[in-house]
């Protein structure tokens, strides 16, 4: 059998990547451009044109190193296609990621001798999807065929027929050819810019600014639709490509541009292509005219706009740290005491949540959930749970709004408590729950569009995120519309925001029976344990913006009391410690 060589050039990349191809060689290449500290090599896969005498096989076998190569309009790819057929991918193509270890290699299923066409197949995991907006879902599907299709153009030359409409990538060609990035939308009250983490194929390092700026313009964000909104008017686009001068890059829009608001536009600019390290600063231009904020920067740094991200709300109140004292009562920690909040030591609760302003509580007792002031004040009944049911910790979002899920049985009904609303009010079932799944926790994002939430059906349990959608025929009406973002972990239990881009989440990985935290890219990126080894068994976590994590530890056989665990800062979490001797149980920050 004949073998398929590529071609591997070391390029420079805007993040982190691994997966290296197996086959072929690694040729280093000085392209003259300066790295950054995390940009790490990219390698560019150059595939062998289909030869004469390859078997089908083998000519799937190169289709599918042809597909991981983006240069030259796909002209790879279309070499493998049998005259008449076609392949007009647009930049960002949908992509079926398959799983490199746990598929096969392609094996035929007819015999070529008997005829002129032959069906080779791929049998395996498939992990997940990326959409053709860059949305990752995962899938893990472990019984996934792919099928190709080819035929004999002459006696010795096979190709592939069918008219393809994605990409077939095994994860470390997605790895290599992709980079996760964030293009910056706003709230619908424009208060809080909320990041779309999406899949783009890295074509070219120096025309990465622009690819950031044209997705950014696009508005395509199916996932987040009806959540978010775009400063920028319709038929807005970028003139040319975005100009580097030193560290400032300028951004030239087309004349539609001038009928939106320069400050949103500038601040939704500077955030996404802030994320590249060789840019500190903007210039915004509309048609090729210099355009000033409205405190007069025509030339603007990202911290200019620091209030409105997604994350701002937290730098209020993210060092505050509270749990729940051995007799139930709502603490402050400080240091490794918890200090009961003196207007409540009369109230014990079994679960609680603080509000992002650090004012509002929420508790729950019994069978009810009660909210109140830290600072004194009546603490007041605002939902009783069903015969039967049972109240999980609820969340607060940005506008202080509280979110409360009661579960029964195998279902789940979702409550929201809007300020100034003396009760909690029932919202409409959630469509997106099949029957038999249920929520096991839920927690909204600091930028209050977001949610990330645990859902499970008895057999298996989920990370999703979903999007605060109101809709516009009632204030009571949402859509969050959940999507799956990771398969590697299972038994989880718990999920906290660590910040705009990540989850804490408490579950296992394999085989191992352990539940442990781990860090969560909300992209579906690569997961990370989070600190050393601890005793107990941890059935909450909390976390905040640069701040360390909380566990909560269930009584064992050697202590009959809860015990909180606080995170060791460090900058590589694999690396943090646990201080597991504070006293009390459910840990939160506020949100």
């Amino acid at each position: 059998m004949k073998r398929i060589i590529a071609v591997l050039l070391a390029l420079s990349c805007v993040t982190g990547c691994a997966g290296i191809p197996a086959g072929g060689w690694v040729t280093a290449q000085d392209n003259g451009e300066r790295t950054e500290p995390f940009d790490e090599p990219y390698v560019r896969v150059v595939p062998t044109r289909p030869q004469d005498g390859w078997s089908p096989e083998e000519v799937v076998r190169g289709y599918l190193v042809a597909m991981a190569n983006f240069d030259n309009d796909r002209e790879s790819v279309r070499a493998y296609l049998a005259e008449g057929q076609t392949w007009r991918p647009d930049g960002r193509p949908k992509v079926t990621v398959l799983d490199d270890p746990e598929f096969s290699e392609p094996t035929l299923m007819s015999d070529p001798e008997e005829g002129d066409e032959a069906t080779v197949r791929l049998y395996g995991t498939r992990l997940g999807q990326i959409s053709s907006s860059g949305q990752y879902e995962a899938l893990n599907e472990p019984n996934h065929e792919v099928t190709f299709l080819l035929r004999r153009i002459t006696p010795n030359r096979w190709r592939l027929v069918g008219n393809p409409d994605e990409l077939v990538l095994f994860r470390s060609d997605v790895d290599r050819v992709f980079r996760t990035t964030n293009l910056y939308h706003f709230a619908p009250d424009r208060q809080s810019l909320v990041p779309d983490s999406v899949f783009l194929p890295l074509l070219n390092r120096s025309d990465l600014p622009s690819q950031l700026v044209e997705s950014l313009l696009s508005k395509t964000v199916p996932w987040l639709n009806g959540a978010v909104v775009s400063s920028f008017p319709e038929g807005t686009g970028l003139l040319g490509k975005v100009r580097l001068d030193e560290d400032v890059a300028t951004v030239n829009l087309s004349k539609e541009a001038a009928a939106g608001n320069v400050d949103h536009m500038s601040a939704q600019l500077l955030w996404t292509l802030g994320q590249l390290t060789e840019i500190r600063a903007m210039r915004l231009q509309i048609d090729g005219r210099t355009r000033r904020t409205s405190d007069g920067l025509d030339v603007q740094e990202k911290k200019r706009w620091e209030d409105l991200g997604p994350d701002a709300p937290s730098k209020v109140t993210g060092e505050s740290q509270y749990l729940l004292t051995e007799t139930g009562q709502v603490a402050l920690l400080q240091g490794s005491a918890a200090v009961s909040v003196p207007s409540l030591r009369d109230h014990t609760f079994r679960d609680a949540a603080v509000a992002l302003n650090g004012q509002q509580f929420a508790g729950i007792s019994g069978q009810a959930l009660y909210v109140g002031d830290l600072s004194g004040g009546q603490v007041r009944r605002v939902l009783k749970a069903e015969r039967g049911a049972t109240l999980l910790r609820p969340s607060w979002d940005r506008s202080g709004n509280l979110w409360i899920v009661q579960n029964k049985g195998r279902s789940s009904t979702l409550w929201l408590l809007s300020p100034g609303r003396a009760e909690a009010t029932r919202l409409p079932p959630l469509s997106e729950l099949r029957p038999g799944q249920q929520i096991k926790a839920l927690r909204v994002a600091r930028d209050g569009v977001r949610v990330a939430a645990l859902i499970g059906d008895g057999s298996q349990t989920e990370i999703q995120i979903g999007r605060i959608a109101p809709d516009d025929s009632s204030d009571d009406v949402y859509s969050l519309g959940f999507h799956s973002i990771n398969a590697e972990l299972g038994s989880v239990v718990d999920l906290a925001w660590r910040d705009a881009d990540t989850l804490a989440v408490l579950g296992t990985v394999g085989a191992s029976t352990s539940i442990l935290p781990y860090e969560v890219p909300i992209s579906g990126g690569a997961i990370r344990a989070i600190g050393g080894s601890f005793e107990g068994t941890p059935v909450s976590i909390t976390a905040a913006p640069g701040k360390e994590i909380l566990l909560g530890i269930a009584p064992g056989k050697e202590s009959q009391a809860s015990a909180t665990c606080l995170q060791s800062f460090n900058e590589d979490p694999r690396f943090s410690t646990w201080d597991c001797g504070i006293v009390g149980f459910s840990p939160v920050y506020p949100g």
